[in-house]
């Protein structure tokens, strides 16, 4: 007699400004399903937050497909918890971790992984000090290997300046994200960034680097892809490049075996300071002359479309989709 299928409740959409790019990994997700096994049951989440509640009752684990605030930060993994459901991916404490980009940041610096140098601040601190906050970017952002470089290129001080990102802390897909190259621009980037939340970082914008991706599965012990790499389309992985332009992806990338272990090493020491559970995607930079190597952040909830960097790796590192999703959702039942 065969084993009854697996109720599985894919939760798409959602609150945040992702939610067009979470009905598209959903999609895929739903599709490639081993259908044997798992019964899918579709939910999809408002723009306002609504769904029907209902179809979670009726189901046996929880699939959330959401990517950004909402759906990754931990809110919805608290709710799976309250009415008992099990659900795939990290729990609640590692996903608001690893969503926020200023704490996860100094957890890792703590450990003194690699990471570009930044600076944090809150809305309400901007609205009262934003003069004081603009006089201290620069110095609290950049290396004194970077001041060194733009002493002596004669850039400081000047409106010029090595470029800056400026990033909400929580958002995904490059959203609300602002690559400055002059001073003059920096609050402008900053109106764009508060649109997205309230708490805004400032980072070193690494240059002359190549952008390093790899995926990991697991819970105690892990499955760390080989590294792939994004060739954007534009100056740097914007929203438009990932999903409207024809960025390049290249996996595995062409890294040296020696170089390959270290990312991995990092990613893995990443994932499991945060708490990481399930699967998550590793976001990293190398710079191209010395191949020095920098944590960029962890995505617990990575896009999972036909072009996603995520399933792409793991394919390539002998793990086809359809057996991905099964993983996914027995590592969830553990």
């Amino acid at each position: 007699m065969s084993q009854p299928r697996i109720k599985v409740a894919v939760l798409y959409g959602g609150v945040s400004a992702e939610h067009e790019v979470s009905i598209v990994s959903a999609n895929s997700v739903m599709e490639n399903l081993d259908k044997e096994k798992f019964e899918v049951i579709p939910i999809k989440i408002s723009k306002d937050g609504k769904f029907d509640e209902r179809k979670i009752k009726s189901s046996d684990i929880v699939f959330p497909v959401l990517h950004g605030v909402g759906g990754e930060d931990g809110s919805l993994q608290g709710y799976c918890e309250t009415v008992g459901k099990p659900y795939v991916g990290s729990g609640v404490e590692a996903s608001a971790l690893a969503l926020d980009k200023v704490a996860s940041k100094q957890i890792w610096q703590n450990l003194g992984l690699p990471i570009p140098s930044f600076t944090f601040f809150t809305k309400d601190e901007w609205q009262k000090n934003s003069t004081q906050i603009m006089r201290k970017i620069i110095p609290q952002v950049f290396t004194s290997e970077a001041r060194r470089f733009a002493s002596k290129m004669r850039l400081e001080g000047s409106a010029n300046f090595l470029p800056i990102f400026v990033k909400p802390a929580n958002t995904g897909s490059s959203i609300g994200v602002t690559k400055v190259r002059e001073k003059s621009q920096i609050k402008r980037a900053i109106a764009e960034a508060l649109k997205y939340h309230d708490k805004i970082i400032i980072e070193e914008a690494l240059e002359n680097i190549r952008e390093i991706e790899v995926s990991v599965l697991g819970n105690s012990e892990l499955i760390i892809s080989v590294p792939g790499e994004i060739l954007p389309a534009e100056e740097f992985y914007t929203y438009d490049a990932k999903y409207k332009l024809d960025s390049g992806l290249v996996y595995p990338a062409i890294i040296s075996d020696g170089k390959t272990k270290e990312i991995q090493k990092i990613a893995e020491v990443a994932y499991r300071v945060l708490g990481c559970r399930g699967f998550a995607r590793v976001d990293l930079f190398m710079k191209k002359d010395e191949g020095k190597i920098f944590l960029n952040e962890i995505n617990t909830i990575p896009g999972f479309t036909k072009i996603s960097m995520y399933p792409k790796l793991m394919e390539v590192s002998g793990i086809s989709y359809k057996e991905l999703l099964t993983k996914i959702i027995n590592l969830a039942l553990e």
